[in-house]
């Protein structure tokens, strides 16, 4: 995954610049520690998914649509990524036009069809984002399902 700098643009015909980086251990805090589980989308009783989520924590930001994921290395294509956000949910695919502010304390559900569970231990989930401030953006954490 990515560390992360923020790139200024000039007007003036100057190189870009390097003006900030922010470790992937200050953007895992991002995950709330505990909230990946197995979800049964279609209702039939089988978990066909997984949920978790994002609190921010770190400073408020405009998040562009574009969102990409993996679990345990597998990607999942972003028809099968459901984001909520404060009342809408809209799958990956079609947020990839739009951006949201995310203020300190906003919290995100993200929701990955995967067409099967996950087996009861410890997983590995990576994301990538864009962001208007930072530009693409990048960490994974690691979590039990029980």
């Amino acid at each position: 995954m990515y560390d992360v700098a923020l790139t200024i643009l000039t007007c003036s015909g100057e190189e870009p610049r390097r003006a900030m980086f922010i470790p992937r251990y200050l953007l895992r805090q991002l995950y709330v520690k505990g909230s990946l589980e197995n979800v049964d989308l279609n209702g039939d009783g089988v978990p066909d998914g997984v949920r978790f989520k994002l609190r921010n924590t770190l400073g408020g930001g405009t998040v562009r649509g574009r969102l990409r994921a993996k679990v345990d290395d597998q990607e999942v294509p972003p028809d099968k990524i459901w984001i909520e956000f404060k009342g809408w949910k809209l799958r990956a695919s079609e947020a990839a036009d739009k951006s949201f502010y995310v203020a300190v304390g906003d919290e995100i559900t993200i929701t990955l069809e995967l067409g099967r569970g996950l087996e009861p231990g410890e997983h590995k989930v990576e994301l990538e984002l864009d962001t208007q401030e930072l530009g693409p953006v990048g960490f994974d954490f690691t979590d039990v399902v029980t």
